[in-house]
């Protein structure tokens, strides 16, 4: 309380110091808006990124709330292309703020079926749709089941869509283009072995097995001009997730923590909420330490090594350090711990760089 009074007491200064700046703080806000509008519309990320093999973090949380981090969330850029792997809640807002045009996502994978990787997967269809006229429904790619996922959103938001043709027009909301069109492949039985399901436009993308039971979970490898990133999606350490890592530039891998993990367990205990830290004690056998993520990238032999999917959530800046040095116990290269709006770019031209590219 004492500290709210505080900050009051500091807003009427303010106000006092410059109340004519205060008074006018709308004008002033709508005319910034008027000088960066045009830029804002016009921003592509694609465009502004080298031609190469680059990682975009549209979402970088977990099932657990952190107001720092959209649901799982990759986008893929190769050269002109665009591909997106899992959609959580906020994946799409994210996109946005990152100047990833959504109209133009030839195809959205999927590795598992858990609804915190599903949950944003309306929300991108709808700006795959609305925000370029699109003709044809968002490709969504996954094990089996994702014909039923999209099945079900599509029906969920069929009212919607006729809503939103009716008002603006089959120009602006081609009818054809709304929603989701589902592609279903078997998740392969053997370690070592691939689906491939892209191979075009120098692109190839190729699905593998990975140990998340009782789900169906696949892990992904795309590669590029002669570069390649290779998603866990989650997973408990895997061999399958090696053999398709080997000589990688770049693994991003899932990752938990058993001592933050057992600190959430224990309050959640001796607040009597046993429901809660029987979930905390039952995640740990299907997701990867990061001592163990360090392990499967020093095995593969990979470049570098970024870390995402943060369980716990990590709500305290610094907090991510914990993750990073356990995986660097076990990992002789670089490793990271993703944030929201970061890119890590590997150029045609060798070199790995990394930035970040949240807007606003």
């Amino acid at each position: 309380m004492k500290v709210r009074a505080w900050l009051g007491g500091l807003a009427v200064a303010l106000v006092a110091a410059g109340a004519g700046v205060y008074f006018f703080r709308g004008e002033i806000a709508t005319r910034l808006v008027e000088r960066t509008a045009q830029t804002a519309m016009q921003t592509s990320l694609v465009e502004e990124l080298p031609d190469g093999l680059h990682a975009a973090f549209c979402g970088t949380g977990s099932p657990l709330p952190d107001r720092t981090r959209a649901g799982p969330c990759l986008a893929i850029i190769a050269g002109p292309h665009t591909f997106v792997f899992d959609a959580g809640d906020g994946a799409s807002e994210t996109l946005s703020l990152m100047g990833i045009q959504q109209q133009n996502i030839e195809a959205l994978y999927l590795t598992h079926l858990h609804s915190d990787h599903i949950d944003g997967l309306d929300t991108v269809a709808l700006q795959h749709w609305a925000s370029g006229s699109a003709r044809q429904p968002l490709n969504v790619v996954g094990p089996t089941g994702t014909a039923r996922v999209v099945g079900g959103l599509n029906e969920a938001y069929a009212i919607d869509q006729g809503y939103r043709l009716t008002h603006h027009g089959p120009e602006v909301m081609p009818p054809t283009g709304a929603g989701m069109r589902a592609q279903e492949f078997a998740v392969p039985l053997n370690d070592g072995e691939e689906i491939e399901l892209r191979n075009a436009d120098g692109v190839r993308i190729v699905a593998f097995r990975v140990d998340h039971a009782p789900t169906d979970a696949v892990g992904y490898r795309v590669e590029y001009a002669g570069r390649s990133i290779v998603i866990s999606g989650d997973t408990s350490r895997s061999t399958s997730l090696v053999d398709s890592a080997r000589g990688a530039d770049l693994l991003v891998h899932e990752a938990i923590s058993p001592r933050l993990d057992a600190i959430m367990h224990q309050a959640a205990m001796n607040s009597g909420r046993e429901n809660i830290g029987a979930i905390f004690h039952d995640i740990l056998d299907y997701h990867t330490s990061p001592e163990d993520a360090g392990r499967v990238a020093q095995e593969a032999g990979v470049d570098a090594l970024v870390l995402t999917h943060f369980l716990p959530q990590t709500p305290i800046p610094g907090l991510t350090h914990t993750f990073v040095q356990a995986a660097k116990s076990t990992y002789d290269g670089p490793v990271f711990a993703a944030r929201d709006g970061d890119v890590i770019s590997l150029p045609r031209a060798g070199g790995m760089h990394r930035s970040h590219h949240l807007r606003f």
